[in-house]
């Protein structure tokens, strides 16, 4: 089974990547994602930009459970960017969420994730945003980051961020 797994995800990106070199150049990679709980309620959403874009989010509560998931992936000429975050969380009994953002560019690579945990009456929230800027002087610049945070009880939240340039 994890072969058929391993096979779908290593053909989807190659799929991916050719899409990102075949694209005609005009416009900038990026991708973002969040999921948030509050007072019982769930929300999540997702963003894509690019030649070849996709953005999805589902977000649902019930019987006292949460449950959020934001994916967007965004592809161009200059590479792709990608957002994933996901949570779940019970009303009174606290929420856990993460989230990862990943470019791959002609100029370098960033990757960023980030979580949340938290216990009791909490909120969570976890998001970032990732792409490659296309305009200006900063044009081919790889950026993004991730936020994570949270109140309640015993509430732990991390992020962790770093970017490469081939160039440099």
């Amino acid at each position: 089974m994890s072969k058929i797994v391993n096979f779908k995800v290593l053909s989807g990106v190659a799929a991916l990547l050719f899409v990102a070199a075949t694209c005609q150049p005009a416009s900038a990679q990026s991708a973002g994602s969040y999921v948030d709980f509050l007072n019982g309620g769930a929300s999540a959403g997702a963003s894509a930009n690019g030649q070849w874009k996709f953005a999805k989010s589902k977000s649902s509560s019930k019987n006292g459970t949460n449950f959020g998931h934001g994916f967007g992936v965004g592809a161009g000429p200059n590479g792709i960017s990608l957002s994933n975050s996901i949570g779940v969380g019970g009303k009174g009994v606290g929420g856990i969420g993460h989230n990862l953002n990943m470019t791959i560019g002609r100029n370098g690579t960033h990757i960023s994730h980030g979580g949340v945990t938290s216990q009791g009456n909490s909120r969570i929230y976890t998001g970032g945003n990732t792409g490659i800027r296309n305009t200006g002087t900063q044009r081919g610049q790889i950026y993004g980051g991730s936020t994570s945070s949270g109140f309640g009880s015993r509430t732990r939240a991390w992020s962790n961020s770093r970017t490469r340039y081939w160039n440099r």
